[in-house]
C-alpha cells in the first residue's frame, strides 16, 4: 500500500524574490560551469543549498552542508522562504514546447511513507552508486529535510487523478506561476480540501510507484529514517518517516523520455578501420548521413549511431545476435534493452579488458556530442534510442534495475519550488 499525506511545504516568497532567478535544475544534471552561473544569478538561488561550493578551509562545523542549512535558516528569517498556509498536496504543471508543439505535464507533490526500495510498492529502475548516496545523506541529515522532489511515476489508465486535478485547478489561482530560463512555464497550486485529498489517496493506495529520477536521494532518505529511528525509538509517526515526491501518471501525454548518448575515449585500438572491423562480428556497419542515421535509430530496434572523425556510421544488429545470452542471469526483457546491447556488444567489445573509469561520458545534446569528438576530447560518440516506459514498468515489476543512464525524463522538475523540512 502506498501511503500519501498532505504536508506544509516551504517555498520562495514571490514578493521577495524573482522566482525565475532562484530555481535551478536538479543537482545531478548541473555542471561546474552551471553551478557558478546559478551562484552568481541570485544570492537566494537554491544552488547554494542543493549543490554548495567546497572550499579549502572547510571543516566538520563549516562545510557545504552546514552552509546549506544556514542559508535555509537565513532565508526563512528574512522572509525569502515561507511556509505554506496549512497542510495540503500540491499540483505541479510544466508547459513546454517541442518542435513548435505545446505540451503540458501535470503531477502531484505529496509526502509518501518511506519503505525499502523494491521491497513493496515503491520500485526502482536504475542502479545507484555509493558516493552520491553519501553526499545526499549528509546534506539532508544536516538540513533536516528533503530539498528536491523524488520524481516518480504511477499508472492510472482511467486518468481519474488527472481529471480531478484539472477540474480543481481550473477554479484556483496558482501559488506559483512563472517561466524559467528555458521558457518552460512552471505553475503550482495547493489543494487543502480534505475530501479531494482523500479521493486522491484512495486512488493511489494500491498503485505501484516507479522512481523515475531520484534513486540516490530516496535510498539516502531511507537510510536517514532507519538511523534516526534507532536514535528516537518512541512509537508513532515521525516527520522523517516520509519523503517528498512528485507523482506523475505514466499516461500523461506530456511525459517524455529522451536518449542519453555515450562519449568514448581511451579505446586501445585507435585506428578507425580497426574499430569498425571489431564491430562487424555483431553489426552491419555502413557509413551514413546524419539525418538518415537518426531516422534509423528512432525507427528500428537494435540500430545505433556512431560518429568518429567527421563521419557518421549506422550499426544494425545482425540477425540472431539478439537471441544470444548477452548477460547470464538477466531476464530476456533486460537483455533486450538497447542500452544493454550497446554496452555489451559495442562498448565492451571496443575496450576489452582495458576499460577505465572516466572513459565514458553521458550527454543529452546531439551537437555537444559531435563537438566533443571534433575537438578531440573524445574518440567517438554513440547514439541510441531512448528506453520505453513499458520497459521501465516491466523491469521494475520484475525487480530488475536498468543500467545507469538508461533514461532521461524531460522536462526535469525544477529545484527550489518546495522544501519539506522536518525541523
Amino acid at each position: 500500500m502506498v501511503d500519501i499525506r498532505p504536508f506544509k511545504g516551504f517555498g520562495y516568497n514571490p514578493k521577495k524574490v524573482n522566482l525565475s532567478s532562484v530555481v535551478s535544475p536538479p543537482y545531478d544534471v548541473i555542471s561546474p560551469a552551471q553551478q557558478e552561473i546559478y551562484y552568481n544569478q541570485d544570492e537566494h538561488n537554491i544552488i547554494r543549498v542543493i549543490l554548495g561550493k567546497e572550499y579549502e578551509g572547510d571543516s566538520r562545523i563549516n562545510n557545504k552542508y552546514t552552509r546549506a542549512r544556514n542559508y535555509i535558516d537565513k532565508w526563512i528569517q528574512d522572509g525569502a522562504i515561507q511556509a505554506s498556509d496549512g497542510k495540503g498536496i500540491y499540483v505541479y504543471r510544466q508547459t513546454f514546447s517541442v518542435n513548435d508543439k505545446t505540451y503540458a505535464i501535470t503531477g502531484i507533490v505529496t509526502l509518501v511513507r518511506l519503505e525499502e526500495m523494491g521491497k513493496g510498492n515503491i520500485l526502482p529502475h536504475e542502479e545507484t552508486l555509493f558516493a552520491p548516496k553519501l553526499d545526499r545523506f549528509n546534506l539532508m541529515d544536516t538540513c533536516k529535510g528533503n530539498l528536491e522532489f523524488i520524481y516518480s511515476l504511477y499508472s492510472d489508465e482511467t486518468c481519474a487523478i488527472n481529471e480531478m486535478l484539472t477540474q480543481t485547478i481550473d477554479n484556483l489561482e496558482p501559488c506559483l506561476d512563472f517561466k524559467d530560463e528555458k521558457g518552460i512555464n512552471q505553475q503550482m497550486w495547493q489543494i487543502t480540501d480534505d475530501s479531494l485529498i482523500a479521493q486522491i489517496t484512495g486512488v493511489m493506495k494500491d498503485k505501484p510507484v516507479f522512481i523515475a529520477d531520484g534513486h540516490h536521494r530516496y535510498e539516502a532518505t531511507f537510510k536517514l529514517k532507519t538511523e534516526r529511528s534507532i536514535r528516537d525509538p518512541k512509537p508513532g509517526d515521525k516527520p522523517y518517516d516520509y519523503i517528498m515526491m512528485l507523482l506523475v501518471d505514466m499516461n500523461d501525454p506530456g511525459l517524455m523520455i529522451l536518449p542519453t548518448y555515450r562519449l568514448v575515449k581511451g579505446v586501445p585500438n585507435t585506428s578507425n578501420g580497426l574499430l569498425l572491423e571489431q564491430l562487424k562480428d555483431s553489426f552491419d556497419v555502413s557509413q551514413s548521413l546524419k539525418d538518415e542515421m537518426f531516422a534509423a535509430i528512432e525507427g528500428e530496434q537494435y540500430s545505433f549511431g556512431m560518429y568518429i572523425q567527421g563521419n557518421f556510421y549506422l550499426l544494425r544488429l545482425k540477425d540472431g545476435v539478439a537471441d544470444k545470452q548477452l548477460m547470464p542471469g538477466k531476464s530476456a526483457e533486460y537483455q533486450s534493452l538497447d542500452v544493454v546491447v550497446l554496452h555489451s556488444l559495442v562498448i565492451d567489445n571496443l575496450y576489452g579488458d582495458c576499460f577505465e573509469e572516466g572513459n565514458i561520458a553521458y550527454v543529452k545534446d546531439t551537437e555537444a556530442a559531435i563537438a566533443s569528438v571534433d575537438t578531440g576530447e573524445y574518440q567517438l560518440a554513440l547514439f541510441l534510442a531512448p528506453a520505453r516506459l513499458s520497459q521501465l514498468k516491466t523491469l521494475s515489476l520484475n525487480h530488475e534495475k536498468m543500467p545507469q543512464k538508461s533514461t532521461y525524463f524531460w522536462p526535469k522538475p525544477v529545484s527550489g519550488l518546495l522544501l519539506y523540512l522536518w525541523e
